[in-house]
């Protein structure tokens, strides 16, 4: 069944003057979200690897919107000490944050690889990176009242957990090991907020997806392709995708509307959901269960050894 969109466009973001977001990543649709805030009037600090591909893509966006105020800060979501180091220098350096846009993803490696901690590099970027973070982030997201957008996929409706092998050490298929990393950023953003909520830890988090976005990386993965990768680049990608500035629209209303609800799941409606206006996201089933969804948080603990406020524990209290 086809979602109704929202009758919503960037400017429905009106003037973010004084509000402070944080978005992880440095190529493909960061560089759309990250300048879609920046002309609203946020302060945007761009998180990522490369201190010189950062400041390369964030002087593009002032030669474009020259009024922009934009940061960086370096931080590698494939290694755990990096992490702690950036969320404990962010806590104790930023006063406030209103957004976290966890936006950065390996996606679909041809070959199986470990990030320093010897995760498999899409489940330990993009999900134990992200939840190890946002842990460390707490006491400041927790004293701004944040919002916390994670960037979710129509490919989370790919597969289940093997809990026995959640690095993708027995089979590895990067579909569906990619998949499996946007379920679980789908679930831990369903999960987070259910916490949030028992915990009065005063956070608001919702998942996004931006559909088929025509990135740079998606024409460096099809020029792998011989023939068909070229052909599908001229026929098939432009008929299906949208451009990162309208794909980052979903990305956008999560982190600004205040017609989103926490838990929720948003998207572009259109065919198959791979462009189009935006509005609620299909989600599966099993990304729903929350017994799943308790098990990974804690396994996710355990392999990361970030560990959240008691659920009692209240902003208040900081």
């Amino acid at each position: 069944m086809k979602s109704e969109a929202f009758d919503w466009t960037p400017a429905d973001m009106g003037d973010l003057t004084g509000q402070v977001a944080m978005v992880t990543g440095t190529t493909g649709l960061c560089v759309a979200i990250v300048e879609g805030l920046a002309r609203a009037g946020a302060r945007v600090i761009m998180c990522g690897r490369s201190k010189v591909r950062g400041r390369a893509v964030l002087d593009g966006i002032r030669a474009r919107v020259p009024e922009a105020d934009l940061g960086f800060r370096v931080v590698d979501l494939g290694d755990q000490a990096s992490v702690r180091a950036f969320a404990e220098k962010a806590v104790a350096e930023i006063e406030h944050v209103d957004m976290l846009v966890l936006n950065a993803a390996v996606m679909a490696e041809l070959g199986r690889s470990e990030t320093t901690d010897g995760f498999e590099m899409m489940f330990g970027v993009n999900h134990l990176g992200h939840f190890a973070m946002v842990a460390g982030l707490m006491p400041l997201l927790m004293r701004s009242r944040a919002r916390v957008v994670s960037l979710s996929s129509g490919a989370h409706q790919y597969g289940e957990f093997d809990f026995d092998d959640l690095m993708s050490t027995g089979k590895f298929k990067p579909m569906v090991a990619y998949g499996k990393t946007k379920l679980a950023c789908l679930m831990f953003a369903k999960e987070l907020d259910r916490r949030s909520k028992a915990g009065g830890w005063g956070i608001t988090s919702v998942a996004a997806h931006p559909g088929f976005a025509r990135t740079d990386g998606v024409f460096t993965r099809l020029a792998t392709i011989p023939l068909l990768g070229w052909i599908a680049g001229k026929t098939v990608v432009p008929l299906l995708s949208h451009v990162p500035e309208k794909a980052a629209w979903s990305i956008l209303f999560a982190a600004t509307s205040p017609e989103v609800r926490g838990g929720g799941n948003y998207g572009p409606v259109g065919f198959r959901e791979l462009s189009g206006p935006v509005g609620p996201a299909t989600t599966a089933d099993y990304a729903e269960r929350e017994d799943v969804a308790s098990r990974l948080w804690a396994e996710s603990a355990r392999l990361t050894g970030a560990s959240f406020p008691p659920l009692a524990q209240t902003r208040e209290s900081l």
